[in-house]
């Protein structure tokens, strides 16, 4: 199924459901009608400042409160299928055995994979396969990619992460028979990656689009195959490592995460989408 496709279905799903998720988070008798209940979100570091918007605006529009944690894509899609967590935040597509497993998508936005350098690193352009090679060990030196006779240091996030399923996913395709080499620091979030680049000279990682809007002083983004990131860039399909933003729920949806999945497509979560960098999947 194609992401047209999915972001079709999750629409007619959700608008379908809106009106079922209403009746259970507000229908009923007074007392459950006035009692407020938790939404449990965990996943995608990614996603996480995303969602902890979603919550602020949602809990004053709902009578409902919301426990948000991060963890990893990985880990969303797990605490979604042990029944930990009402909804798994991820920013990678499900795997075949998660999805058999019972996941049910609904595509909320799109991202990038922005890659950023050391500025003392000397570089401003890497094609993908340069990328590969950085992270597979062929290149060593930033020289011999046009910059400063610099040592390169790559830096990965954790296994797990999606950010890091979607680059790698990428640099696979560049490259063939390209692995990346476990003896790189790997990174548990998108902030602490950041702050790892920030304080390693001649370091090299990868953030989302939305947090390479505010990079330290001694930190810059690299165009990719000579495109920069942006949100034009990824809606018309010229940045290439881009990926969708997804919420999971273990089955369809029901309750208040039907009412909530619907809300967040409604114009007001996608504005939401929108502001914090990321790209809206629905015109308004």
């Amino acid at each position: 199924m194609n992401d047209n496709l999915k972001i079709i279905i999750a629409v007619i799903l959700t608008a379908v459901i809106c009106i079922a998720g209403s009746a259970v988070v507000f229908g009923g008798d007074a007392e459950n009608a006035n009692k407020k209940q938790t939404l449990v979100v965990t996943g995608s570091t990614t996603v996480q400042p995303l969602m902890n918007q979603f919550q602020e605006s949602f809990e004053e529009y709902a009578n409902i409160s919301m426990n948000v944690t991060g963890g990893g894509s990985s880990a969303g899609a797990s605490a979604v299928l042990q029944k930990t967590a009402d909804i798994g935040m991820m920013s990678r597509d499900p795997k075949q055995a998660e999805i058999e497993g019972g996941l049910e998508v609904t595509v909320i936005g799109m991202d990038a994979v922005v890659v950023i350098v050391s500025k003392d690193a000397g570089v401003n352009n890497l094609t993908v396969e340069e990328i590969a090679k950085i992270y597979s060990g062929i290149y060593t030196n930033w020289k011999e990619l046009g910059g400063n006779d610099k040592k390169i240091n790559p830096i990965v996030r954790e296994e797990g992460s999606g950010t890091r399923d979607c680059i790698e996913e990428a640099l696979a395709k560049a490259l063939e028979g390209y692995e990346t080499s476990n003896s790189y620091p790997a990174e548990a979030s998108t902030g602490s990656m950041k702050t790892r680049v920030e304080n390693t000279s001649g370091a090299i990682g990868y953030v989302s689009l939305s947090a390479a809007s505010d990079l330290s002083a001694n930190t810059v983004t690299v165009a990719v195959n000579g495109v920069e990131a942006s949100v034009e860039t990824v809606s018309n399909g010229e940045y290439s490592i881009s990926r969708n933003l997804i919420l999971v729920t273990n089955g369809e949806p029901t309750g208040m995460s039907a009412f909530f999945l619907s809300w967040v497509l409604s114009p007001q979560g996608q504005k939401i989408v929108e502001d914090m960098g990321f790209i809206k999947i629905i015109s308004q």
